[in-house]
């Protein structure tokens, strides 16, 4: 739904754009994570990370902190991404598990 406000107010509602883009994880830990996009994210970009691990998905909230170009003619990026600790890590918080295992990894990332 699109509100106008009238002039003069500041009655003001925030929004969110969502996009859920496919990544390959090249490597993650309990701070953070590299991954490789086929889609630029702009560095600053805030977003959930959901990784799926021996049938189960983990979720973390992430900055985008750098989007390198790797390979131009198929345009493939390498995303870093810093976790943004809101709370303690628990059983179904990607940092907890980065902490416990280290095997294969695939995932989505779903900017905001």
């Amino acid at each position: 739904m699109i509100r106008t406000a009238d002039p003069g107010t500041h009655d003001r509602e925030s929004g969110t754009l969502v996009e859920d883009i496919r990544v390959r994880v090249i490597n993650c830990s309990a701070t953070g994570c590299l991954l490789e996009s086929r889609k630029r994210i702009a560095e600053g970009t805030i977003a959930t990370v959901h990784l799926s691990m021996g049938g189960r998905t983990f979720s973390e909230v992430a900055a985008v902190m750098r989007c390198q170009a790797v390979d131009r003619r198929n345009g493939l990026y390498h995303v870093g991404a810093q976790f943004l600790s809101t709370a303690a890590p628990h059983a179904g918080s990607l940092r907890h598990v980065m902490r416990r295992e280290g095997s294969e990894l695939a995932g989505w990332l779903t900017a905001k």
